[in-house]
């Protein structure tokens, strides 16, 4: 679901890079390395008929390591995932809304995230009661309070 999160731009337009070769790129290995070891790591998948269809987490980070959509070491970055075949039905609200849950139990003050302006899921983020945060050019970041 991370390929289809970083490279959903190049899917659509059918010229994808091959999955070693998206996943060489530092930026997109740092983003699950050593999953699970920090603290703060949480991620949820979507499942339909025991297949994986989308996937979301949300990570801390720190000044000196971070990722698109990193405000500050208090709020972690959210990054989702649904496979093309699976978008605009739901899951990545249901995904998005487990995650809020999970937050608001473990007491953290806002989630982040940067979405592209031409990605759709911009509306699917506003929805979800993401706000623009900082105008980055051709992406906005965005964050949610958490009650």
């Amino acid at each position: 679901m991370l390929f289809e999160a970083v490279y959903w731009r190049s899917i659509a337009q059918g010229n994808p890079p091959s999955l070693e070769t998206g996943f060489a790129d530092p930026e997109v290995t740092k983003t699950l390395a050593d999953w699970g070891a920090r603290d703060g790591d949480t991620a949820v998948v979507a499942w339909l008929d025991s297949e994986p269809v989308g996937a979301a987490w949300y990570r801390y980070w720190t000044d000196d390591e971070f990722i698109r959509g990193y405000i500050d070491a208090d709020i972690p970055a959210l990054i989702m995932g649904t496979h093309r075949d699976h978008r605009r039905q739901g899951i990545g609200e249901q995904m998005i809304d487990w995650l809020i849950q999970r937050a608001t139990q473990d007491g953290i003050p806002a989630i982040s995230l940067m979405v592209s302006k031409d990605n759709h899921a911009i509306h699917l983020y506003r929805k979800c009661g993401f706000e623009d945060y900082e105008d980055r050019g051709d992406s906005l970041l965005m964050s949610r309070k958490i009650h």
